[in-house]
């Protein structure tokens, strides 16, 4: 009951928190479930305190340096754990909270489900206004859904739960639904939300799941689904699913391409279909993380060379290290693609009025700088996306930098990617060229066929996409993370000679290993020992 309310993470007993947080402010007898489910506002107020139940990328440490993306000198506690193929079923539950919060999600997920399942239990009942019964409805099927998706991107198969446990429970023996129940269920929840939501969220509910938003979410679904990692069969069947979820998407009224693509993650326009907000009351610390030292930031997921090396030349479409490109190692950062630009801080960018200085002896953002070592680039590169040179930069006062976590762009590279598996490559090539057209970028259009092709969409996937916490999972749905997180993540040293001249060098920042099982996330050992071990691993953790 609501009085006492305790929050079971499988079979995992939690403390009082998340969704009723807004109930923490009254003394809890004076809250009853009864009450809750009995009123607009409060139960408005718990719904929306289930948004918090889905990981946005704005950590200290990001999945990006996790993966090929970028590197954090502040992650040896958690991201730089999992690049050196440390992960294991006792140290990633550390990842729960803290710098890397939104990587291991299976207690935060668990523990939002036994409030949402609660929702569900006591929502026929409920008396509160019929249409806003109706759509909260949907809003929170949207966000079951979403809860688990996330889950079977990390570990596969995971239990399905829909019951609200409470301390009469005593059997906590619980197995793993299969990947396709769990899928299933999913697109059940998505379905059914679509029935009760509007096609879009404006005006003071702007930021709520929407009709667009579970359509988003189930091209990203079936996407993931049809990919080589689950899908091994390479059934053919999956992958027109995923074509037609993204169709619908991009065929959605109201949605087109932002003009550029630098504010576009900043301020509200016409490509965005979901993203989390911001106040100054409930904000993020994006900047502070990531700016450079100089500017009095701590320097945190800063861009490796591997990622820099795959950004093409704008004149040619070719990437520095292919024939013809036009790369001219002395200039390595001119005439490339302008998202790049708007991406990575480099030596000589301008930000906040003056240009970045990653050279050694003395540059300001180095090691070498005034303010100290500890919170510099050790890449060469700094994070320029998301950056708003707006807004401050320390830590008294945090940002409010939306998170997005649909965009009309990804449902273009959606689509492209079902068409190839399905053989229809022009089809696969129209629609990457319509990202690489985007007024702003406007990059050579793709003319490449066959296995050419497919690397150039998982590029495209790679620079369009980056840091918004696909590259991790791509990787792996696509089985190729064993070739590419088995690569070092290499930065650039940058000397300036005393005539104003630039020596550049790729130097080592992290060794990497990636291992078989790291396709997968461990379940936590400690969830296995709680269900008495009727949750199996996944495969070879020890």
């Amino acid at each position: 009951m609501m009085k006492k309310i305790i929050y079971l993470a499988v079979s995992a007993l939690l403390s009082f928190s998340s969704c009723s947080d807004f109930l923490d402010k009254k003394p809890l007898d004076s809250v009853t479930e009864d009450a809750v489910f009995n009123d607009d506002a409060l139960l408005t107020a718990y719904v929306t305190a289930c948004y918090s139940a889905y990981p946005n990328g704005f950590d200290e440490a990001m999945s990006s340096s996790a993966t090929d993306e970028s590197y954090t000198r502040h992650g040896d506690g958690s991201s730089n754990i999992v690049a050196r193929g440390e992960m294991n079923p006792d140290n990633v539950e550390n990842f729960d909270s803290g710098r890397f919060s939104n990587f291991n999600y299976w207690n935060t997920a668990y523990e939002y489900l036994r409030n949402i399942n609660t929702f569900f239990a006591k929502y026929e009942e409920a008396q509160v206004t019929e249409e806003l019964k109706s759509r909260l409805y949907g809003e929170m099927k949207f966000i079951r859904a979403f809860v688990y998706s996330n889950l079977i991107w990390r570990f596969g198969g995971v239990p399905i739960i829909t019951k609200a446990y409470t301390l009469e429970d005593t059997d906590y023996s619980i197995t793993r639904n299969t990947y396709e129940e769990c899928l299933d269920f999913i697109l059940q929840d998505l379905d059914e939300a679509i029935k009760h939501l509007p096609a879009k969220m404006e005006g003071e509910n702007k930021g709520r799941a929407s009709a667009d938003a579970c359509k988003a979410l189930k091209s990203r679904v079936l996407l993931y689904a049809a990919s080589p990692l689950v899908n091994t069969s390479n059934d053919l069947k999956k992958w027109e699913l995923a074509r037609d979820a993204a169709k619908a998407v991009i065929d959605l009224p109201g949605y087109s391409l932002a003009s550029d693509y630098r504010t576009l993650f900043l301020e509200d326009n016409d490509e965005v279909i979901f993203r989390r907000y911001y106040t100054k009351a409930n904000a993020n610390r994006v900047n502070l993380f990531n700016s450079p030292n100089g500017y009095g930031g701590w320097g945190g997921n800063c861009p490796i060379q591997n990622l820099v090396n795959d950004y093409e030349m704008k004149a040619t479409g070719k990437r520095p290290a292919e024939a013809g490109s036009g790369y001219d190692p002395a200039n390595p950062y001119e005439g490339r693609d302008p998202r790049f630009y708007a991406t990575i801080l480099h030596n000589g960018a301008m930000f906040r009025g003056r240009a970045v200085e990653t050279f050694i002896p003395k540059g300001q953002d180095s090691e070498q700088g005034a303010i100290g070592s500890w919170n510099c680039s050790k890449t060469g590169y700094y994070l320029h996306k998301f950056h708003d040179e707006n807004q401050v930069v320390n830590e008294s006062e945090a940002t409010t930098v939306p998170w997005t976590f649909f965009r009309l762009a990804e449902f273009y590279l959606n689509y492209a990617e079902a068409q190839y598996y399905l053989g229809n490559e022009e089809e696969c090539r129209k629609a990457i060229n319509v990202v690489r057209s985007r007024e702003g970028v406007e990059m050579p259009p793709v003319t490449a066929t066959g296995t050419e092709l497919l690397e150039k969409l998982r590029n495209e996937r790679r620079i369009e996409l980056s840091f918004e916490n696909q590259r991790y999972f791509d990787l792996r749905r696509w089985k190729i993370a064993d070739e590419y997180e088995n690569k070092n993540s290499i930065g650039m040293k940058i000397e300036k000679d005393e005539n104003g001249n630039f020596k550049y060098t790729e130097i080592t920042v992290l060794e990497r290993n990636f291992l078989p099982q790291h396709y997968w996330l461990p379940i936590p050992r400690s969830e296995i020992i709680k269900s008495n071990y009727t949750l199996e691993q996944n495969p070879y953790y020890n």
